[in-house]
């Protein structure tokens, strides 16, 4: 039995439009011709069409449809499992969104008729951060986050762009005394997971919705993390000599994103219980070796003064994500990989007067 595209388009239900597609990308190609040029196709065409509509009805894409009908290793168990996590999502979403309106629908039954526009704009925020979050992760996120700490986020950011309007430098006492404010109500209403603020960040900076309605932009995140870096300078000043604290001070920030990204690979390794001596954690350490230098220098003495700093002023690392199991491991991991002398270890570091 051999049918025209047309006459298979009807009996499957497809259009003539895609089975040209499909017969283009390899996918379906007809198993004959007519003498006058016409696709021709026979029943094992049609049965492979049959199971391509069953894939695509999963969800599956094109190529992946393709891989799973050629064999070529596509994990037919890992496909079906992303499309369910997929569909569990879409779920999740759903209900929110249900939630949402049923919120709505007894605000407006009630004698107090909710804001519009807040309402809306809400939403638009809630509809972004799913670009960027899974519902687990703005739980984990914004878990401690409450109505006054709403509030309070909201005249923090009026702050500190009252600050900038002004042209007050993020140098200034002023600056860095609200960073360390910005700072506390970080740590007080988010989590520590580096790993969800650096999507926190790259929305803030690239999402217009966002930026209109939080009034936090990429630039005013420079001005907040030069601040801080202001702040910890100040800290610093009172363990470091003085080469060591211009070194810090020029460094550190050019090295920001490469630390943000190896907090990130530290506390995944003690997340999946790795410890320091493992071979798959000797890499993320001589990672670490390799920035401490750029940041802070050579001079392992330095380094036994930025480790009894940050072990005396939390400050110093707070909003970093590097926690007290994390500080731990990575200590047990540089002294496996970079010792430092005994000598300097007997010396402890104390802040100068």
């Amino acid at each position: 039995m051999l049918l025209k595209i047309g006459e298979l388009a009807k009996r499957i239900g497809v259009t003539v439009r895609t089975l040209h597609h499909y017969d283009a990308i390899g996918l379906v190609k007809p198993s004959a011709r007519s003498d006058a040029g016409y696709r021709l196709y026979n029943r094992n065409d049609i049965a492979r069409l049959h199971r391509i509509q069953a894939l695509r009805g999963l969800g599956l894409s094109l190529a992946e449809t393709d891989a799973l009908l050629a064999g070529e290793g596509a994990d037919l168990h890992a496909v079906i499992r992303q499309q369910v996590t997929g569909l569990e999502r879409q779920i999740s979403e759903m209900a929110d969104l249900r939630d949402r309106l049923q919120s709505l629908e007894i605000q407006l039954e009630g004698e107090d008729e909710p804001d519009i526009d807040d309402w809306l704009s809400t939403l638009r925020l809630m509809t972004t951060h799913r670009k960027y979050f899974t519902q687990d992760e703005l739980d984990s996120l914004f878990g401690r986050k409450t109505d006054s700490s709403g509030e309070a986020w909201r005249e923090m950011i009026a702050a500190v762009r009252c600050l900038m309007d002004r042209g007050v430098s993020a140098q200034s006492q002023e600056a860095q005394e609200l960073s360390a404010q910005w700072l506390a109500l970080q740590m007080e209403t988010m989590t520590d997971d580096p790993r969800l603020f650096i999507k926190l960040s790259e929305m803030h900076r690239t999402e217009f919705d966002v930026q209109t309605l939080t009034g936090v932009d990429g630039p005013l995140l420079d001005f907040v993390m030069m601040a801080m870096h202001e702040m910890r300078c100040a800290i610093y000043a009172k363990y470091l000599d003085a080469n060591e604290l211009a070194h810090y001070r020029e460094n550190f920030p050019k090295c920001v994103p490469r630390w943000q990204q190896i907090f990130v690979d530290a506390r995944q390794l003690v997340e999946q219980g790795i410890p320091p001596e493992h071979p798959d954690a000797k890499p993320v350490f001589l990672r670490w070796i390799q920035l401490f230098q750029d940041t802070w220098g050579k001079d392992p003495a330095t380094r036994i003064k930025v480790r009894d700093a940050q072990s005396i002023d939390r400050s110093l690392v707070a909003g970093s994500g590097l926690n007290p199991a994390m500080q731990e491991f990575v200590m047990r991991g540089l002294m496996i990989y970079a010792p430092i002398p005994q000598s300097l270890l007997d010396v402890k570091t104390t802040a100068k007067s």
